[in-house]
């Protein structure tokens, strides 16, 4: 097939060629394809149907080939001093080829020359007027909006820790409303999931653990005032979503921070998770910071294990706790077996008779025998209970039920039993629930002050101070004994708590 590059009637034929022979072809012939050019742009044919710039140009344009048909407008252009009446025409397709290029600007510029040569000329060139709206309209202000959204995320990243103001030292704090596994038959905006614990360390700093964090937990985190840099490590008992879901934000926010600080202020997280935990994000834990460092360290949680350091740091030093893992009965996603577990932190805290303040989390699990003699010393407990037996006589396969959480805290003996993981059947029955477990639970004779015990139904509002087991109650916002406080939930979907009534 004849193409000759002095002869541009040739040029239609480079269509026939594929598209890497027509851009290596261009490219090798450019010189000889301008001079070409310019021979027929000084003319005074007019070409009204298919210029040879336009021929080989849109090719390019066609071909992905913008910064050579940029080339080849720009050209004409700068050549076409007598054919004023075309400008606006090769500005516009030269402001195509920058458009495409992405160079949003200078294309809005060329658009614009080329809407003014058209009314000059009054030429009826409706190109150049709908690009102008295009740009102005739309384009622009996305642009100008994503750019907003973008400095204000690196002021949101670049912030100092607000921790110790907005939730302070030695609290257990929930972030989850209920904890629905099955969130697509949610009758409204209900799901949530985890805890916040925060300790100091040996040195006086505050760290943050978040305990579980499933859905919308980074959501109640950011209303608490608080940023990336306010969490420290995670601890993930299993891999279902209404443990785990909010993690993948959480890194994807970590990565954002430090790729808007300098080195000196870059942040690693620590987190504990289950097998299924590891499987799951496997990917995302072996991320890099821009300098080629580590962002996350994790540490695998096998039952019956101690973990006390991470690397080489002491967990005491660096979280001012150590972490007991315990068995739990519950089947993972991503191993197909009863991989969860559940945690025993003994934090650096000393309650009335010197004891180091422990919190066990029970995690999802099943009731066996003897499964709450694991958190014996725990003076708070937080216990899932998923739902109610639905068969007569049998007990859940998969969580504690209200019988199995009844005897999980005749075995483990807590000073305050939260409980938590509701199925949404309990909708303005959490308060009650909680009563009967508690009733149930207690010894039937020969009550003693060591038996003395409160189940605690959590929600939004709950936080308990671990130096001295208070609640915060809700209408005034003051910490009380664990023992003063009831819950109502009778005038809102959301638990208070308030002072008991004498």
């Amino acid at each position: 097939m004849e193409l000759d590059v002095e002869r541009p009637e040739t040029w239609p034929n480079l269509k026939k060629f594929t598209k890497f022979e027509r851009k290596t072809w261009i490219n090798s012939k450019m010189p000889l394809i301008l001079r070409t050019l310019e021979r027929y742009i000084s003319s005074s044919v007019d070409y009204k149907d298919g210029a040879p710039w336009d021929l080989i140009g849109f090719i390019c344009l066609d071909d992905g080939l913008y910064a050579e048909a940029e080339h080849i407008y720009d050209d004409m252009i700068k050549r076409a001093k007598h054919r004023e009446g075309s400008l606006n025409h090769l500005l516009y397709c030269r402001g195509i080829a920058k458009f495409l290029e992405g160079r949003f600007k200078s294309a809005l510029e060329d658009f614009r020359l080329s809407n003014h040569m058209s009314h000059i000329y009054k030429q009826n060139d409706l190109g150049a007027a709908k690009a102008l709206i295009y740009m102005e309209e739309t384009i622009l202000p996305m642009i100008e909006m994503v750019t907003k959204t973008k400095d204000k995320l690196g002021r949101d990243l670049n912030v100092m820790p607000f921790l110790d103001k907005a939730v302070g030292p030695n609290i257990l704090k929930t972030l989850h409303k209920w904890n629905s596994c099955s969130p697509l038959y949610s009758t409204g905006v209900s799901q949530g999931g985890g805890y916040l614990l925060t300790v100091k360390n040996r040195l006086g700093a505050v760290k943050s653990i978040a305990i579980d964090p499933g859905y919308e937990f980074l959501e109640i985190f950011k209303d608490l005032n608080l940023s990336i840099v306010d969490l420290d490590a995670i601890i993930a008992t299993h891999d279902h979503d209404d443990h785990t879901e909010s993690i993948e934000a959480i890194l994807s926010l970590l990565a954002k921070h430090n790729d808007h600080v300098p080195q000196s202020r870059v942040k690693t997280l620590d987190i504990f998770g289950s097998p299924g935990v590891m499987l799951k994000y496997q990917g995302l834990f072996n991320a890099l910071d821009p300098w080629g460092n580590k962002e996350i360290n994790f540490k695998l949680l096998v039952p019956g294990t101690t973990i006390d350091h991470i690397g080489p740091v002491s967990l005491k030093e660096k979280y001012g706790c150590t972490l007991y893992v315990k068995q739990a009965f519950h089947q993972e996603l991503w191993t197909h077996e009863e991989s969860a577990v559940g945690v025993m932190i003994e934090t650096n805290i000393a309650d009335k008779s010197g004891r180091p303040v422990c919190v066990g989390v029970t995690g999802d699990t099943r009731y066996e025998k003897g499964l709450g003699e694991q958190y014996k010393g725990c003076q708070v407990l937080l216990f899932n209970i998923g739902s109610l037996e639905k068969e007569e006589g049998k007990l859940l396969k998969q969580h504690l039920g209200l019988i199995g959480s009844i005897n999980v805290i005749k075995e483990s003996k807590p000073r305050v039993a939260v409980l938590t993981e509701f199925g949404e059947e309990f909708r303005g029955k959490r308060a009650t629930v909680a009563s009967v477990i508690e009733e149930w639970a207690s010894p039937m004779q020969g009550v003693t002050a060591d038996d003395e015990f409160k189940v605690i139904p959590a929600d939004m509002h709950f936080e308990l101070r671990l130096t001295d087991l208070y609640v915060k109650e809700t209408s005034s916002r003051v910490f009380l004994p664990y023992k003063m406080i009831e819950t109502d939930e009778s005038e809102s979907e959301i638990i208070m708590y308030k002072m008991m009534e004498k």
